[in-house]
């Protein structure tokens, strides 16, 4: 029975990257998704070379001046920091909050071997993330630190080590949070302030990185020998990764007594807390409760409710609101920066400057990008997806009322966003008017796209939300789509504005945007009826 559980984890690890979204079914070699992996496996070692080279930036004068273990120290808290980043807002519910757990407690098998191979599954997500930075780390000592047979041994020990020590913690805050939302009516709004708070502390640290980094080298000496005393954990572990087996065998002690009163922990709360059912007040029914509304108006509620009522809905694909609004308030701040960068650029390449409210624009919309509600739109419904089919509406008006979240909130951003780039700028009447509309029409076309996408590739049979909206490729494809077609249409506006204005440059990217959108929509009416109501 562990021996399936296990086989079935692995295969919703697999999902993220080998999903044939048509059949429902999981690839076979000859049908894999090759380009996919070849793009993952890009990203991830755009991501190892980062690091490797923040490797020799920080590394080389530790490792030459018997600091190898501050250096190992560094990078296994930021592996650390990534591996709980990476994982934590998705622990909760891959281990408590999965659609499947009704249907597997159901059957004769014991919970904590259920548990058990969720925790497995949180476990190798971990390393994945640990791995883009501890790795380099690793391969840099390897070639600068000359590292003895032990050092060398113990370095790859403590990776699987520091795994679990991240898999400890993960645990601990996705059981917290499962906890706190057992308890709650309505837990969404808090676990987005959380979530953002999370990000934005994330952001400023990775903003600060050079001045930390920098801070730490200075005084390597002095932070070592503090961290001796406060920092056990960190320094023993650091100390093992550089030969010393003592350290390693601490730290190794520490996460076996921390990994067991998790799972302890869990074990005893598993079943209470998978079980635990919202509390809610008993309410009479009467008629006058009845409101009518119109199809239209009643399919686009349900989506906006859809939207706000998930909080891993609302942080994943509607980060870009935040930015866009935050851009809103911080573009007239910043100012005399922007206009000190601008007049440089006319020191240096006079020609550009025609094309700098064309430059402002498409900024937006590559901002923009990173809004993908409509995305997983389809996807989200699951194998509920019946109910919208056999309901006497048409088929276009669900599709109409899942881009209206998008379309709505991503529109205010971007138009607050917009004023407040012309403001700064301050273009012609005409080039702020055809700004407005470049931008409008670029949010109007990414999102029918991004449900194209969703309607043409869903993935329907989940367990849980968070692989419709973090790990299904449509939500990669949407947002790396959308990049490519805003750089290469700001690449036009960019072109033409060099000899006729950005007013010009922005209408003519604004009539492609028009007339893609106006296809799109064509399509909707005609194939994706039809493709909708034979999901």
């Amino acid at each position: 029975m562990l021996k399936a559980l296990l086989h079935k984890q692995m295969l919703e690890v697999r999902r993220v990257y080998f999903y044939n979204k048509r059949q429902g079914t999981m690839v076979t070699k000859k049908s894999s998704s090759v380009g996919l992996t070849i793009l993952f496996i890009f990203i991830y070692l755009i991501m190892f070379g980062s690091f490797f080279a923040l490797s020799f930036a920080i590394g080389e004068p530790l490792v030459k001046s018997d600091g190898a273990w501050i250096f190992f120290m560094i990078f296994t808290i930021m592996a650390f920091l990534v591996g709980i980043l990476g994982s934590v807002l998705s622990t909760s519910s891959a281990l408590f909050l999965a659609k499947d757990n009704e249907f597997l407690l159901a059957m004769p098998i014991p919970p904590s071997k259920i548990l058990f191979s969720r925790m497995i599954s949180v476990y190798i997500m971990g390393l994945i993330y640990e791995s883009m930075v501890l790795l380099p780390a690793i391969l840099f000592y390897y070639i600068i630190g000359h590292p003895t047979v032990l050092s060398a041994i113990l370095c790859i020990l403590g990776f699987f080590v520091l795994g679990f020590t991240i898999l400890v913690f993960s645990c601990f805050f996705g059981w917290l949070v499962a906890l706190i939302s057992s308890k709650l009516k309505n837990k969404a709004a808090l676990t987005v302030i959380i979530s953002v708070l999370v990000i934005a502390v994330f952001v400023y640290f990775r903003i600060e990185a050079n001045r930390i980094f920098r801070n730490i080298a200075e005084h390597s000496a002095e932070i070592g020998a503090a961290v001796k005393g406060w920092g056990y954990p960190i320094y023993s572990l650091g100390l093992g990764m550089s030969g010393n087996i003592v350290g390693f065998l601490v730290f190794t002690a520490i996460t076996a007594v921390l990994f067991v009163i998790t799972c302890i922990i869990m074990s005893k709360t598993f079943l209470r807390i998978v079980s635990a059912k919202p509390e809610s007040n008993s309410a009479t029914f009467s008629e006058s409760q009845i409101r009518t509304r119109k199809v239209g108006s009643a399919l686009r509620k349900k989506e906006m409710k859809r939207f706000t009522a998930s909080p891993t809905y609302m942080v994943n694909c509607g980060l870009g609101l935040l930015v866009l609004v935050a851009g809103a308030i911080v573009l007239p701040i910043m100012s005399k920066q922007i206009h000190g960068f601008t007049d440089a650029l006319a020191s240096y390449a006079p020609i550009l400057v025609p094309a700098i409210p064309a430059l402002g624009a498409f900024v937006i919309c590559l901002v923009a990008s990173l809004c993908d509600i409509s995305a997983p739109a389809i996807s989200l419904e699951g194998p509920s997806i019946w109910v919208l089919q056999t309901l006497p509406v048409d088929p276009y008006d669900v599709i109409k009322a899942k881009l209206y979240p998008h379309v709505l909130l991503t529109e205010i951003s971007a138009l607050l966003c917009t004023i407040s780039m012309f403001i700064v700028l301050k273009p012609n009447v005409f080039a702020a008017i055809c700004m407005i509309l470049c931008v409008a029409l670029f949010v109007l076309f990414g999102a029918a796209a991004m449900l194209a996408l969703d309607l043409k590739r869903p993935m329907l049979d989940w367990t849980s939300e968070v692989q419709p909206i973090k790990q299904g490729t449509n939500i990669l494809f949407s947002m790396l789509g959308s990049f490519l077609i805003a750089a290469i249409l700001g690449g036009i506006a960019v072109g033409v504005s060099l000899f006729a204005g950005s007013g010009v440059g922005l209408l003519i990217c604004s009539v492609i945007l028009a007339v893609l959108t106006i296809l799109l929509h064509k399509w909707f009416r005609g194939k994706g009826r039809i493709l909708f109501a034979s999901l």
